[in-house]
């Protein structure tokens, strides 16, 4: 495995991807450089790593580097040196000790090569701003989970995904009725109308997503959608300078049971819009196929941030691209007993007083 970094070529200092301006600076001496200028001065970075030779090891070393790399990866900054380790998800990453950014050729290669990308767009001072005013005036949350150390784990990650382009073709049946009533003394007389109602036809779908990470949560990737895909460019690795990078450990064909109900669920709801002018409609057969589906693999931009509450994982995710955000909050039971206490002694003390008065 290879580490790559991208210097300054003025200075030496780390270039980081700026969101804002969608360009490459340098934080020491004020550079900036556009992605054709990185691609110039760096071609090499873009290509795939060669391998290797590895000196002669024994059969203990051997069987010992195996345990560790089936859970593990080991790389070395170029910075300072200390040791990276990552899990065997993680692309690009954040060194420990230094905080210089870390990208990880070996995992973005071959599969796992994305073919597009769409830079991120939002700054960390936009996710950050976003995640105060969502938990900002809920009461029961934990008091930490508003705090600096927690603003601070605020990460810009690049989620992969797989877009799935596919024509779906449907037939819905119904039973619809049409019911009049007519008032003649004191009888009321109702006349209903039964018709069997038929749609047949095909939809076309472009880009529909599923992410690939089993780390990423499905309903939250979905809450922060969608995704402009006019902004799609041809994946570099320059622009994962800065952010961290997941590969994909979710297939095509575990995440095409999501594509597909996607799909044939949207194509139902619009099967079901055009039968109108009806008292009652009873959808009695409903079949929706995919006969056909393209898929494309690329990495999307998400700002994430995660809390650990009484062994519960909360998490709250803003689109990069677009800014949407959303999330799941914890609920501190502890602090809204307090509160509730608290105003039950309020209560108690003031009707007190009232009968003291009275």
């Amino acid at each position: 495995m290879e580490v790559v970094q991208y210097k300054c070529p003025n200075c030496g200092a780390n270039l980081e991807f700026r969101a804002e301006t969608q360009d490459f600076g340098c934080a020491y001496c004020g550079s900036d450089f556009t992605k054709e200028q990185i691609e110039q001065i760096y071609p090499k970075q873009e290509e795939h790593p060669l391998d290797v030779e590895e000196p002669e090891k024994t059969e203990e070393e051997i069987r010992l580097e195996q345990e560790f790399e089936a859970i593990n990866s080991l790389y070395n900054c170029p910075s300072c040196g200390a040791s990276v380790i990552t899990d065997d998800t993680t692309s690009a990453t954040t060194c420990f000790y230094c905080h210089s950014p870390v990208i990880l050729t070996g995992r973005l290669s071959g599969q796992f090569r994305p073919s597009k990308i769409i830079p991120f767009k939002t700054t960390r001072e936009n996710a950050v701003a976003n995640f105060k005013a969502w938990c900002g005036n809920k009461k029961f949350v934990p008091k930490d989970f508003k705090s600096d150390a927690t603003i601070e784990k605020m990460q810009g990650i690049y989620i992969p995904f797989w877009l799935a382009d596919c024509r779906v073709n449907g037939q819905m049946i119904a039973v619809c009725k049409q019911s009049s009533s007519v008032k003649s003394g004191d009888y009321i007389t109702t006349h209903t109308k039964e018709f069997a109602v038929v749609r047949e036809g095909s939809m076309i779908y472009e880009g529909i997503p599923a992410d690939g990470s089993s780390k990423a949560n499905d309903e939250l990737m979905e809450s922060i959608e969608p995704f402009d895909y006019s902004e799609l460019e041809d994946f570099s690795m320059s622009y994962l300078s800065g952010h961290a990078a997941e590969k994909f450990d979710i297939t095509k064909e575990q995440v095409y049971p999501r594509i597909q109900k996607r799909a044939a669920d949207d194509a139902a709801e619009q099967f079901r819009k055009t039968i109108k002018g009806y008292s009652s409609i009873n959808v009695t057969t409903q079949n929706m196929n995919i006969p056909s589906i393209n898929w494309k693999y690329m990495l999307l931009p998400v700002w994430f941030v995660s809390y650990k509450f009484k062994d519960k994982m909360y998490y709250f995710a803003m689109n990069g691209q677009t800014g949407k955000y959303g999330g799941n909050l914890p609920f501190d039971s502890l602090k809204a007993k307090l509160l509730a206490g608290g105003l039950g002694a309020a209560i108690f003390l003031l009707f007190s007083l009232v009968g003291i008065f009275l």
